[in-house]
């Protein structure tokens, strides 16, 4: 056994996880494990970015400094 076998010598989880995102009715966003999680972390950073670039924008069109 060498020295990097363990790196490459793994089973093939590939037939399992295309089962798993083929036989879904989801959205492709929302198949994987964890995926919503991750689509709603992505969506609250998203949210809080565009709420504070309107606000600079308002303060900055009244002439106020943000």
């Amino acid at each position: 056994m060498g020295l990097l076998t363990p790196l490459y010598n793994l089973p093939n989880q590939v037939p399992a996880k295309q089962k798993l995102y083929q036989n879904s009715a989801k959205p492709i966003m929302l198949r994987g494990p964890r995926s919503g999680l991750y689509v709603g972390v992505y969506g609250a950073l998203f949210v809080t970015g565009m709420v504070a670039t309107t606000f600079s924008i308002g303060s900055l069109v009244k002439g106020k400094s943000p």
